[in-house]
């Protein structure tokens, strides 16, 4: 699968573990190709919160309902198991990259980096996030830009 950016930048800043000084994660350390025999990057492990078991389930989508593009104030994480789609991750400078998923891809998307995706075929993935911090907003959030 494959990958295409709209900017020369593919960084999404965003604050290290515990609130300490922001770093940049690669856009593309965000999917990985875990398949293909790929592991989750030391620099993206470093700045993913804890995993909300609770929050795990299996969701399904049809090519005719993509998943617009949004954002959490938590990570959010996809693992495909069915499917083919076209995932977009946009980060908070305006950086757009695009790739095409299928079964046994994960889609890590640290808290502030918008992502969506549309499906070619029908589509199942497991589905989870990080544990939300103190003030944290539920739901999906988007960006005006």
């Amino acid at each position: 699968m494959s990958s295409k950016s709209t900017s020369k930048k593919d960084t999404a800043p965003r604050p290290a573990r515990g609130g300490k000084a922001r770093q940049e994660i690669a856009l593309d350390a965000c999917v990985i190709r875990l398949g293909q025999g790929e592991r989750v990057s030391p620099e993206l492990v470093s700045a993913l919160g804890q995993i909300d078991v609770g929050s795990i389930h299996i969701f399904a989508l049809p090519p005719d309902r993509p998943a617009g593009l949004h954002y959490h104030d938590f990570d959010e994480y996809w693992l495909f198991i069915e499917g083919t789609t076209t995932v977009t991750l946009r980060s908070e400078d305006g950086t757009t990259k695009q790739y095409g998923v299928g079964p046994g891809d994960l889609v890590a998307t640290p808290k502030g980096v918008e992502h969506g995706h549309a499906p070619k075929t029908p589509t199942r993935y497991i589905q989870f996030s990080s544990r939300a911090g103190p003030g944290s907003r539920p739901g999906h959030l988007q960006r005006a830009h």
